[in-house]
């Protein structure tokens, strides 16, 4: 049942709709009063974005006023910051989606105005759907977004490619000072002598998968989808530092804890040279947002003895990517092209590899040449390499900073129609069948030079997320009917060490 509040006057008389995900209580007149206005809103909660199955604890809301009048409504964060969810409107569509872990209980504010000029304003709290927060390891491994995660072959690890093979055990703080043999995915069909059944299956690829979900299970598909084997997961002994001991003793700081599973659960899980052995504890030597690299030894191992390692990646998890699930930094890309640029104007949807439709490339220092696509025309700070953004997961906030740490703007950021890490999103003008990973969708003139290109000051709030892993943030801002080869502009960003 919804709790309804009044701000501005006594709550007396206080109706309830029958159906707990509705109130529908209207009142006549001209200028109201708060109890009025609240009363009027007539509220469903729904548990789907399509908004077809009604939920007491539904996230997806529509409302309408009666009588009909012009609100908006809004929610506040922890620092009293406004988030509206709907403005200027007297029916319509909202949602309220909670972090895991935030309280089920969510207020909002509606706020009006009356006839004669004078200001109404009243709240109302609804029970909605918060999953259940995930310890801090698993946000890493089972995604606390999306309550998945992709993972695959990390063949950017090593130059050659090679994502499992055998090192010397506990060989040195940089451990992979003593990988003795590196093998890429599409080699391990030439590895089949250490599988139990010495037959190619299909997570001998690069595109094989490894999904790791928050209740625990995993499962493997090869690169068309096929399941080719399943098991259970869990964490032991995760501090988020290196906290363990290699099993000799000999490096104190040695693992972050122990992956253990269920046998063969994850992709090629057989120790090297074992015989078909598939163990199911594996040290954790690397567990972030976007990679995971395992060792086994057998109890026993010494200094420099045989164990087997893996690596994977993953760049399915946007929220994990952008954020780290707390706060992370992003500051220009100058690493991106030789001129060093990070920003500019593009063809748009010039091909699929977007950056050779580029035509103009500015590096931080001369964007102070460039003011005269800012709302204000002067130097704020951020035409520097060193400036930067942080993106603050709790607090779905984004801010900018000058090389000094002064704060430049801050605004909201979500992430919209994420792709699970492939390219599901059309070009504007569909010429592009899969052209983007999603949308970065934040408060006007949040992002470092949020400008677009030849539009006299306009700041754009949402961005088509061009590339986004942990290390590199690409986005592209096309207005609306933009066509093939019609200026965009683009900005490049990498993850600030």
């Amino acid at each position: 049942m919804k709790k309804i509040v009044f701000c501005a006057v006594a709550a007396f008389g206080l109706l309830t709709a029958c159906s707990p995900s509705k109130d529908d209580i209207s009142s006549p007149g001209s200028n109201v009063t708060a109890e009025t206005l609240v009363n009027g809103l007539t509220i469903t909660q729904y548990s789907d974005e399509n908004y077809t199955t009604e939920a007491a604890d539904g996230n997806y809301f529509k409302f309408s006023t009666n009588p009909s009048r012009v609100v908006e409504i809004y929610q506040l964060d922890a620092e009293g910051a406004k988030n509206v969810l709907v403005a200027g409107a007297s029916a319509g569509k909202f949602k309220i989606v909670p972090k895991r872990g935030n309280p089920a209980e969510q207020t909002i504010y509606i706020k009006s105005m009356n006839y004669d000029g004078s200001e109404i304003s009243g709240t109302r709290t609804f029970t909605v759907f918060v999953p259940s927060e995930l310890s801090a390891e698993m946000r890493l491994l089972a995604s606390d977004a999306y309550g998945s995660k992709v993972w695959k072959w990390d063949t950017e690890f090593r130059a050659d490619g090679g994502t499992w093979g055998n090192v010397g055990y506990a060989a040195g703080e940089d451990w992979t000072s003593g990988i003795w043999f590196a093998c890429p995915p599409a080699d391990l069909t030439g590895q089949l002598q250490h599988s139990d059944i010495g037959a190619a299956i299909g997570e001998e690829d690069p595109d094989a998968t490894m999904v790791m979900y928050d209740d625990g299970n995993v499962l493997c598909f090869d690169k068309g989808g096929n399941q080719i084997r399943k098991g259970k997961y869990s964490v032991e002994g995760w501090t988020g530092e290196k906290s363990h001991a290699s099993i000799d003793g000999s490096q104190a700081k040695w693992s972050y804890g122990t992956l253990k599973t269920t046998e063969g659960a994850i992709l090629f899980p057989f120790k090297i040279n074992g015989g078909g052995y598939k163990p199911t504890d594996f040290e954790i030597i690397q567990l972030d947002a976007n990679h995971l690299k395992l060792i086994y030894a057998a109890e026993g191992t010494g200094g420099w003895g045989e164990a087997t390692w893996w690596a994977f990646k993953s760049a399915s998890d946007a929220e994990g990517s952008i954020s780290n699930y707390s706060t992370k930094s992003w500051t220009w890309d100058t690493e991106f092209r030789a001129d060093g640029g990070t920003w500019g104007n593009v063809g748009y949807a010039s091909g699929e590899d977007w950056t050779g439709g580029i035509w103009f490339a500015c590096p931080p220092a001369d964007l102070a040449g460039q003011l005269q696509h800012s709302d204000t025309g002067e130097v704020t700070g951020e035409e520097d390499p060193n400036a930067y953004m942080t993106f603050d997961w709790n607090a779905g906030t984004v801010k900018s900073y000058d090389a000094a740490n002064k704060e430049i703007r801050s605004g909201k950021f979500e992430i919209l129609n994420w792709g699970n890490g492939e390219k599901t999103i059309p070009s504007i003008d569909g010429s592009q069948s899969k052209w983007a990973y999603g949308t970065l969708h934040t408060d006007a003139g949040s992002i470092l030079f949020p400008f677009k290109i030849n539009g006299g000051g306009t700041k754009p709030t949402d961005f088509e997320i061009i590339q986004l892993d942990g290390d590199h943030l690409k986005l592209i801002y096309a207005a609306e009917g933009t066509g093939s080869w019609g200026e965009a502009t683009w900005w490049a960003f990498k993850a600030k060490k």
